[in-house]
């Protein structure tokens, strides 16, 4: 009996000790990701050369200035296994192939903690002013027309501020499951 006991739970445990492979990456079976969070920093770009962060209390001049925003993702699969078991992988980094996320983004809004121009006091958002990498505008999901998540994008400003002065830049991202996520930036100043 002991023998049987000792046989069934090797076999029923070989899925959650991975012996039976790590099934991410492949196109069967489908892999997703999970969004935890989302997560902003000010980056220092200039022209021809390697990006920086800036550090807390840092200077940027407005035309090297660059917000990089990413997603904290979980990644998983489902592994269908022959009997009544099915198995869950974590995979990270993002394997090829995955199939995105059943999640949708409804509203993504970023401001400023200062005033930014007349036209952006404080808490205003700035979407007229952000480009994503340096060519398009920032798109704008509604509950209406729910967008795919964006991962990861580097938002550069379309003009200056008005004048020279400190910047704190606060990223809120909503989906339609409800799941709401704030990320701020660290105090900057913002060179006209």
């Amino acid at each position: 009996m002991r023998k049987y006991l000792a046989l069934a739970a090797i076999v029923l445990g070989m899925p959650a000790c991975d012996l039976l492979g790590n099934e991410c990456g492949r196109t069967r079976p489908a892999t997703y990701y999970d969004v935890q969070g989302v997560e902003a920093v000010v980056t220092l770009q200039p022209m021809d050369q390697p990006w920086t962060v800036v550090a807390p209390n840092g200077t940027v001049a407005s035309r090297e200035f660059r917000l990089r925003i990413g997603l904290k993702e979980r990644h998983y699969t489902v592994v269908p296994v022959s009997g009544f078991i099915s198995v869950a992988y974590a995979c990270s980094p993002v394997p090829a192939g995955s199939l995105g996320s059943v999640e949708r983004m409804d509203s993504l809004s970023i401001t400023s903690l200062y005033n930014y121009d007349a036209q952006h006091p404080a808490g205003t958002p700035l979407t007229d002013l952000l480009v994503v990498d340096g060519r398009t505008r920032i798109p704008v999901p509604s509950r209406q027309n729910p967008l795919e998540p964006f991962r990861f994008a580097e938002i550069s400003l379309l003009n200056p501020p008005a004048a020279t002065g400190p910047q704190q830049f606060r990223v809120y991202y909503r989906q339609t499951n409800g799941e709401t996520y704030i990320a701020e930036t660290d105090l900057i100043t913002l060179v006209r």
